[in-house]
């Protein structure tokens, strides 16, 4: 198979390296109109974990990595090409990068002209007769139909539409000129054909995919039925074609235009716009080009229009052009926010009427998958169970009775209880979770572990309790713990045992809390239960995931209390006057 079979057979996922908006979202609306999924798999760059595009007339959100290790494994089976908007001078060794953690990849593309002669000859070395990159300086490489790699074709789409980017044809395109290869594929149309593929190898001197591959792919092609080439002069790439024809490798008819006739008119020869575009000897000419090209047969007119009557001589095809409809796309607004739907039964299900289908939405919805474990879910259940309420005493509580009893309403009173979870009440999960995480992922020593953290003068998250200590265990605790013996590994919950061990040694009080044995249990199943990576890991205690595991069963608590208060209507809550403690002179006036 060449590569443009794989191409069309479904091998079309591609890592975007660097930035250029404009030709990232062109390929993902030639991937809608040709009613394809998206090609553009993940980018690499910048600051953000997405970047937002349109699809069709909504939006989606590509990931973007910092770089290409962190790429996770599951995106990487779907990557299978590469395309390098970085700078000339960055594009070597990103390039280098790409196909190192990519083996198996076809190929790529390189935007960036004025890529270091030096690494372009080694890219050549080392990739030429492997994998198929156009570039440097190129727009990439057109299946239509298939695959858009680069700015080929045009960046809008009145451009995509025009060139009928979305029907496969029978008239290959290719050229050094990235410019001239999308205004063949233009003429390719305009003739009444339609394209097979294009390709632009490249401007720069050293193209790593050479004009050879190119006719040679072409005439591997079994959709492939003509080719239609610009060149221009200086260089020598017209006479290894030629080269082809007369070897018998090249079959297929050729009409080529060789431009760059102007050269003649001055008194020295001059450079135009490609690094190769300048005559060095008498048959790098643009005249001698067109000369040695008729000789092999060629097509090779001496004027453009000449050029433009040969394409319609070229084989009638019979055309059924996919239906491009681009008006609904031309007004399209970017989303303020981006979100998705969470309460989507079909998408988070949970059987309805079951114990636990609001557990298991819920997790579902955090997560952003459908939870597959029992164990996730029985485990989401105990602890929402057990955390729903510790007593009225604790400050939540506290401050949604008070603010209830000042005479407002659920939301404000819900709103003051909540607002008080932080380091010291609740918010602490979380932080245990990223302790944990540490310790195990570093694979620290315990006792060293606890020196850290004592000589920062810090409390370990999830170490502690002012009622509960050894001797006298926290109940919801040894109620969570037997989920450990459900799993065959329990990493982050034997580590923060672990830290226990050392931290009693010290002080009884000191023992693993409700919010660590929550969050070492939760690391525990979700990544043995329900497959998530350390990096997914570190991701959601990052977004502050664990701590929503007191907060939402906390917040059924609250309201509880609220609605209790409601009902008792015992009136504005005062401390009285011999709890309060004064600090100076004891005021002579009374507060209302």
């Amino acid at each position: 198979m060449t590569i443009l079979d794989h191409i069309r057979s479904g091998k079309r996922g591609v890592l975007v390296m660097g930035s250029h908006t404009a030709i990232v979202q062109s390929m993902l609306d030639f991937d809608f109109l040709s009613s394809k999924t998206p090609s553009v798999i993940a980018l690499v760059g910048g600051n953000r974990k997405a970047q937002k595009y349109f699809w069709g007339t909504g939006e989606i959100l590509i990931p973007c990595y910092k770089s290409i290790n962190a790429i996770p494994v599951s995106l990487k089976k779907e990557i299978f090409w590469m395309l390098n908007l970085q700078s000339g001078r960055r594009a070597f060794e990103s390039s280098i990068a790409f196909f190192e953690s990519f083996p198996d990849a076809l190929g790529g593309s390189i935007f960036a002209e004025n890529v270091p002669e030096r690494h372009a000859i080694e890219l050549i070395q080392r990739f030429g007769s492997r994998k198929f990159i156009a570039g440097p300086a190129s727009v990439g490489l057109l299946v239509p139909g298939s695959l858009k790699l680069g700015a080929i074709g045009g960046v809008d789409l009145f451009q995509v539409k025009a060139a009928s980017l979305a029907t496969p044809g029978s008239v290959a395109v290719g050229s050094t000129s990235g410019g001239m290869t999308n205004e063949l594929i233009r003429a390719v149309v305009a003739a009444g054909k339609r394209v097979s593929f294009a390709a632009a190898v490249g401007g720069d001197r050293f193209p790593i995919a050479s004009l050879t591959e190119l006719f040679t792919l072409a005439e591997a092609d079994a959709a492939t039925k003509a080719f239609v080439y610009f060149g221009e002069l200086g260089g020598a790439d017209e006479y290894e074609i030629i080269e082809l024809i007369k070897a018998e490798k090249f079959t297929k008819p050729l009409v080529a235009y060789i431009g760059g006739v102007i050269d003649e008119a001055f008194d020295e020869h001059v450079q135009f716009g490609h690094a190769k575009a300048l005559v060095r000897q008498e048959d790098e000419s643009a005249r001698a080009k067109r000369v040695a090209l008729r000789a092999a047969g060629v097509a090779a007119p001496e004027t453009f229009p000449e050029f433009l009557e040969a394409l319609k001589k070229l084989s009638h095809e019979a055309i059924n052009d996919t239906v491009m409809d681009i008006k609904p796309l031309m007004n399209r607004q970017k989303s303020i926010l981006s979100t998705r739907e969470i309460t989507n039964v079909e998408d988070m299900p949970g059987k309805k009427g079951s114990a636990d289908s609001f557990v298991t939405v819920a997790l579902g919805a955090l997560l952003g998958r459908k939870i597959q474990s029992p164990v996730t879910k029985e485990l989401a259940e105990e602890i929402f169970t057990l955390l729903i309420d510790h007593g009225g005493h604790v400050s939540g509580a506290v401050n949604t009775m008070i603010t209830a009893r000042a005479g407002k309403d659920l939301v404000s009173s819900l709103a003051s209880g909540l607002l008080t979870i932080g380091p010291r009440f609740g918010g602490a999960v979380n932080a245990a979770a990223l302790a944990w995480l540490s310790g195990v992922t570093d694979k620290k020593d315990a006792s060293a572990f606890v020196a850290e953290w004592n000589k920062a003068g810090e409390p370990i998250p999830g170490i502690g309790h002012k009622k509960y200590r050894v001797g006298l265990p926290d109940p919801r605790v040894a109620s969570l713990a037997k989920f450990a013996k459900r799993m065959k590994k329990h990493p982050h919950y034997d580590f923060a045992r672990a830290v226990e061990a050392v931290t009693t040694g010290k002080n009884g009080s000191l023992i693993l809390n409700i919010d660590g044995v929550l969050a070492a249990l939760l690391l525990d199943t979700l990544a043995e239960c329900e497959g998530l990576k350390e990096a997914e890991l570190k991701e959601l205690a990052d977004a502050e995931f664990f701590n929503a595991f007191f907060v939402i069963p906390r917040t059924v608590g609250f309201i509880a209390h609220f609605i209790e208060q409601k009902k008792n209507d015992e009136g504005l809550f005062r401390l009285p006057d011999e709890l309060l403690f004064v600090r100076g002179k004891p005021s002579s006036k009374k507060g209302a």
